[in-house]
């Protein structure tokens, strides 16, 4: 017990040594995030408990799905999702703020997954709360994105890296914790730290054998398959039904994409 203790306190201590004295001439900034989506609004909500770690060299970056978190999160009908932290490393959410937009990858059936790409669009409203996070002083922003609104922190000393979390970005410095005001999603960073040795990696080739899709058009063919599917399921026997989560981390439904919530 002792040694776990004394591990997790020098790992601790050894990234708020990292966030403290930061050396500019490194340019990729690695940050870990947990990352938790437990929405109980109704019983076709999503639930996921990430490690994603974000590599950025303040205008390119890519993030890496780690692993789950070690826990349980139950649903509407208290149905529990347990999740384990075996590793995964799958790669995803290549950003260029160059361009203003991120490519990335996500299902839009049962068997078929997208190349999708969607802009880095967030109508940040200034916020007057101010706290320190890994070291660093961090305002506030408020901001609605796809059916949520949320509460995110910025670091004003990473002003280089305009770069978060899943989608979030264009913030004036890096973003450190983003939670929705109804308690559903919560991305926090617990570890940052600078290397030399990191390349931003690049959308990987075999992607181009997928379907490209534009975040509307990704909506719209998910929504489809999802809403002929149930319709299939009732035509057969009309006591059935089938779940398939439409509120993920964004709701996907084409309200919100068409007024850019």
């Amino acid at each position: 017990m002792k040694k776990l203790v004394f591990n997790f306190l020098f790992s601790s201590l050894f990234c708020f040594v990292i966030t403290a004295q930061i050396n500019k001439l490194q340019q990729t900034i690695v940050v870990d995030y947990n990352i938790v989506l437990n929405d109980t609004t109704d019983v076709e909500s999503s639930q996921y408990a990430f490690k994603y770690q974000l590599n950025s060299d303040g205008i390119k970056s890519f993030q890496n799905l780690q692993s789950y978190i070690d826990t349980t999160l139950y649903d509407k009908e208290g149905f529990p999702h347990e999740f384990d932290s075996t590793p995964i490393n799958k790669l995803n959410y290549f950003k260029d703020l160059s361009q203003n937009k991120v490519i990335y990858g996500s299902a839009y059936n049962f068997r078929m997954s997208g190349k999708i790409t969607d802009s880095l669009k967030f109508d940040f409203i200034k916020g007057k709360a101010i706290k320190t996070i890994l070291g660093f002083q961090c305002k506030q922003l408020i901001v609605s994105f796809r059916g949520r609104d949320y509460e995110v922190f910025y670091a004003t000393a990473l002003s280089e890296y305009q770069d978060g979390p899943w989608k979030f970005a264009n913030a004036p410095g890096l973003i450190l914790e983003v939670k929705s005001f109804d308690n559903s999603v919560t991305m926090v960073a617990n570890c940052i730290q600078y290397s030399q040795d990191i390349d931003i990696k690049p959308v990987p080739k075999n992607w181009d054998k997928r379907l490209a899709l534009s975040y509307k058009e990704f909506v719209k063919k998910r929504s489809s398959w999802r809403d002929n599917v149930k319709a299939k399921i009732r035509a057969e026997d009309p006591m059935s039904d089938i779940s398939i989560p439409y509120r993920n981390f964004e709701i996907y439904h084409p309200y919100y994409v068409d007024n850019d919530r």
